[in-house]
C-alpha cells in the first residue's frame, strides 16, 4: 500500500508553474516554431574576413608564381598553387553556409573551414620552403 508521501510526490506538475532558469522566447505568429533559428547571421563579416585573409595570401602567390620562370619548379609551384585553390574553395564553401547554419551542420562547416584553413597553412609552409 502506498503511503501519504508517494501521492503527494506523484501529483502533476502546473502548467502555470515556470522553471525560472529556462528561458522560452514568446511564439512568433509569422515563424514556423519546428523550424530552426538562424543564430549565427551576425558572424558572417567574420568568415568574410577569415576568406578574404586567405585570398589574399593566395593572390600573393599568384603573382610570385607569374614571375618563377620555366623550369623544374615551375610544376611544383604550379601543383601547390592549385592545392591553395582547393583549399580556398573548401574555406569558401564553408564560409557561404555557416551563417545560415544551425546545430550539427553548423559544427559540421566549421570544422571545414577550419580543415581548410590548416590546408592551406600547410601548403604555404611548403611554398615559403621552396
Amino acid at each position: 500500500m502506498l503511503g501519504a508521501d508517494a501521492v503527494t510526490m506523484s501529483q502533476p506538475v502546473s502548467e502555470g508553474v515556470s522553471n525560472p532558469l529556462v528561458k522560452t522566447e514568446p511564439l512568433n505568429p509569422l515563424k514556423n516554431p519546428s523550424y530552426p533559428q538562424r543564430v549565427h547571421v551576425h558572424e558572417r563579416a567574420h568568415w568574410q574576413a577569415v576568406l578574404k585573409s586567405c585570398e589574399d595570401r593566395i593572390s600573393k602567390a599568384g603573382q610570385k608564381l607569374a614571375v618563377v620562370g620555366a623550369g623544374p619548379n615551375r610544376a611544383t609551384f604550379e601543383r601547390l598553387y592549385a592545392q591553395m585553390l582547393g583549399a580556398r574553395d573548401q574555406v569558401a564553401a564553408a564560409v557561404r553556409r555557416l551563417p545560415t547554419e544551425t546545430g550539427g551542420l553548423y559544427e559540421e562547416d566549421r570544422h571545414r573551414l577550419e580543415e581548410g584553413v590548416a590546408a592551406l597553412d600547410r601548403v604555404f609552409k611548403r611554398w615559403e620552403a621552396l
